[in-house]
């Protein structure tokens, strides 16, 4: 098994300690963490030198991550650690992984729906968002009942998200980051390649010159948004 977490620096080695104690204490199953980075000698290398379930690979996010999906080995229990703080990471890799395709054309274009939502703000082309108008913590797991209000959680983003874009976007793909263990939130790499695959049927089936589709990465409370429209050239 695989867990890649992004992002060397201090996010990506608290994530990282907090595996190991969550494999150390039988809470997940024991494998390789390969923490990713694009700096030469990233703080993680020095954090992590001797621990022989730790990997770090120098690679651009978007690189490596290509690289995993398009030619790399994926076990059924691999998750992805995504970055706290980062680009539309997730949005980035569908758009590049369909353009890998034959006659597959992409551009991505504003995101102008509106969710409703205490916190929204757009970032160029995307749109970030939070159900919460407070700050939350590093390692919320966002359960039930919002530590934060101390009353029931009634919000979902990954299901808020496509029926708000239901005007703006023929289909929408929501990533969903959920907690795995000891406060880190990871997205099934199973799920990830699933929406991959699902994404091409659905190009592949479509009499449309263009379709619209959202890519949100969210977790219940927060996430990010982006638009992207399709063409398939047909030869």
């Amino acid at each position: 098994m695989r867990i890649t977490v992004v992002g060397g620096g201090c996010y990506g080695i608290r994530q990282t300690r907090s595996l190991l104690k969550a494999m150390d204490a039988g809470k997940i199953a024991g494998g390789t963490i390969v923490v990713v980075d694009r700096n030469v000698e990233p703080p993680a290398a020095a954090e992590f030198a001797g621990e022989r379930r730790v990997k770090t690979i120098v690679s651009d996010w978007l690189s490596y991550l290509l690289r995993y999906f398009l030619d790399g080995e994926i076990s059924a229990g691999d998750q992805l650690i995504p970055a706290h703080i980062a680009p539309h990471l997730l949005f980035d890799l569908t758009a590049e992984y369909l353009r890998k395709r034959d006659g597959i054309e992409v551009r991505q274009v504003s995101v102008e729906s509106v969710f409703g939502l205490p916190f929204e703000k757009a970032s160029g082309s995307v749109r970030y968002i939070s159900a919460a108008a407070w700050l939350c913590p590093f390692s919320c797991i966002e359960p039930a009942i919002c530590p934060a209000i101390r009353s029931e959680r009634t919000w979902d983003l990954s299901k808020l998200v496509p029926e708000k874009m239901s005007d703006d976007a023929d289909a929408v793909v929501v990533y969903k980051t959920e907690h795995y263990a000891w406060g880190v939130g990871s997205i099934p790499v199973s799920g990830i390649l699933n929406s991959l695959s699902g994404l091409e049927e659905l190009i592949e089936a479509s009499g449309k010159n263009i379709i619209r589709i959202g890519v949100a990465t969210t977790s219940n409370c927060h996430g990010v948004v982006g638009l992207m429209h399709v063409s398939h050239i047909r030869k």
